[in-house]
């Protein structure tokens, strides 16, 4: 069951500020998305780019925003924890503290989420772009 959110009074005030609210936040939901879906095509691609490249676009992503407290998503940080969590399995299994079989599963059920998540970005963009009589 989709919850679709109350229309405001178009001609109040709080109408506007609900608006402005809604604008704000998908603003942030795309810049997240944004974000990750680029580390993501970093990732992707990391064979065909030169070290300067891979240094520049490395040091790009890395940087903390101004007011990351207030300007990060959840989604962001909890995606970077995950980025983490992958190169802490890959120093494992690189040490031989994780068996191949482990391994393999856990990059299978990773990459399945990862082409997801890709899949999703592009389907919120796509929402995002529609007119707004298409959406309701």
């Amino acid at each position: 069951m989709k919850v679709e959110p109350s229309k405001p009074n178009e001609g109040s005030r709080e109408g506007a500020s609900d608006t402005f609210r809604m604008a704000e936040r998908t603003i942030c939901d795309l810049e997240a998305f944004s974000r990750i879906f680029e580390l993501m095509s970093f990732a992707d691609r990391i064979q065909e780019l030169s070290p300067e490249e891979i240094a520049e676009t490395a040091h790009r992503l890395c940087e903390l925003p101004a007011n990351p407290g207030n300007t990060m998503s959840l989604e962001e940080v909890v995606f970077w924890a995950g980025v983490a969590t992958g190169m802490d399995l890959s120093r494992s299994m690189q040490q031989d503290l994780l068996d191949e079989g482990s391994a393999s599963k856990i990059e299978a059920y990773s990459s399945l989420l990862a082409y997801s998540t890709k899949n999703a970005v592009v389907d919120i963009t796509l929402q995002q772009l529609e007119p707004s009589e298409a959406r309701e």
